[in-house]
């Protein structure tokens, strides 16, 4: 049997200060609580039987993805982006 992957993003310290203020609806207004509601929703999939794979995103890819695709600079954008790279559609 096949486990379903879900791919969240990663993001380093001084990546989440310039994400906060790009992308909107961003959760989180220090790295610490982004990375408890990251551990909290990694949680969730796996209770879920699904395998989480994280993937790094840069503050460079996401201004980089949304002038290249003319996504929205959202919050949902910037977690397709950790698909996106996953599958080889945007490296």
């Amino acid at each position: 049997m096949r486990v379903p992957t879900t791919y969240l993003p990663r993001v380093t310290a001084a990546d989440h200060e310039l994400l906060r203020h790009s992308v909107d609806n961003y959760p989180a207004d220090t790295h610490e609580k982004w990375l408890r509601l990251q551990a909290k929703e990694i949680a969730n999939w796996r209770a879920s039987g699904w395998d989480v794979v994280m993937i790094d995103v840069s503050a460079e890819d996401f201004d980089r993805y949304c002038r290249e695709t003319r996504a929205s600079p959202n919050f949902h954008t910037f977690r397709a982006i950790a698909s996106a790279k996953a599958i080889g559609k945007f490296a």
